[in-house]
């Protein structure tokens, strides 16, 4: 696979020793470590959003439709006007039914750009706190409230300053971000007593078997040895990917395959035959029957009904998490 190639399952190649779920895409830069990314996910696909990590933390506002967010094993159904939180290292992705729209927004910044120059009060109490899992912020928030509005105003005013970059508008941003983390940290779960979930060893096991079906999926992949390679039990690992993932192992695996077959499919002149082994299907019969059960049409009619143009927010960023900017 060409390491640049960014369309349907083609995850970037990852240097030696980089998790490959840990999401590339740059959120600004050193001197303004943050990103808003605006995606239209691809309805064909039940997954919208692949499984990815970063160190940086997320705010995404839902802008139409519905779909379930998958954060560390915890589902919430979404819709228009939903709100998540989602903390730095926090694997999550985003599932939907086809035919469904689903539009986001995302606000994505490294810590450090909140974080004070010296250790004083703010940074101990009302930054690192949340940081190290003391005090948790809501994770789902549905505007109801006053305080929630208020943050769905908060977000929506940061997405129009990036977007118009008028002078001085990093300051906005980030007068802004301040805003929101006041609301959400007056409204949060002050109680907590140690790390957040997101490190849990169970998230980090999913993590590496992801890794290891993107790895070798070309192969037989099977639950057996899946089993063996990582030391847990079939059942336990069944239902910790599951609930981590929202999909079971073989629907996974499945998935991904069709993906990389339907970049193949647009990327190549190879037949369909062809393609459904270097995908990592054995019989041609099953691959099509799996290829309609995801993209609801045969693979000569998605090689002959093109997505949009190279360029086009809502196929090249499919696989790539959001990594889309308009």
């Amino acid at each position: 696979m060409k390491e640049d190639q960014p369309h349907a399952g083609t995850e970037r190649v990852s240097p030696a020793g980089e998790d490959p779920l840990r999401e590339r895409l740059p959120h600004g830069d050193a001197l303004f470590p943050l990103m808003v990314h605006e995606m239209e996910t691809d309805s064909r696909f039940r997954e919208r959003v692949n499984c990815h990590w970063h160190d940086e933390i997320e705010i995404l506002t839902v802008t139409r439709g519905t779909a379930q967010a998958h954060i560390n094993g915890r589902v919430f159904p979404v819709k228009e006007g939903s709100i998540l939180f989602i903390p730095s290292n926090c694997l999550h992705s985003f599932t939907g039914q086809p035919n469904v729209p689903f539009h986001f927004f995302a606000i994505v910044f490294h810590p450090a750009l909140l974080n004070s120059f010296v250790n004083d009060v703010i940074q101990q109490r009302y930054i690192d706190s949340v940081s190290h899992g003391r005090v948790l912020f809501p994770e789902h928030i549905l505007p109801m409230e006053e305080w929630e509005q208020r943050v769905h105003r908060l977000l929506l005013d940061i997405r129009d300053c990036f977007r118009q970059k008028e002078t001085a508008f990093e300051l906005l941003i980030k007068i802004r971000l301040y805003a929101v983390w006041y609301l959400m940290y007056t409204h949060a779960d002050t109680s907590a007593a140690g790390p957040a979930e997101c490190s849990g060893q169970g998230v980090a096991a999913v993590r590496s078997v992801i890794e290891y079906i993107r790895a070798h999926y070309e192969s037989p992949v099977t639950l057996p040895e899946l089993s063996r390679a990582f030391h847990i039990s079939e059942g336990h690992l069944c239902r910790l990917f599951k609930s981590v993932t929202g999909m079971s192992i073989t629907e996974y695996v499945n998935y991904f395959r069709i993906s990389i077959a339907a970049s193949l499919l647009l990327d190549t002149h190879a037949d369909v035959g062809e393609i459904a082994g270097m995908a990592g299907f054995n019989s041609i019969s099953y691959f099509n029957k799996v290829f309609r059960k995801h993209l609801h049409m045969t693979p000569s009619k998605f090689r002959r009904s093109r997505p949009p143009e190279k360029g086009s927010t809502e196929w090249e960023t499919h696989f790539i998490s959001h990594g889309s900017r308009r």
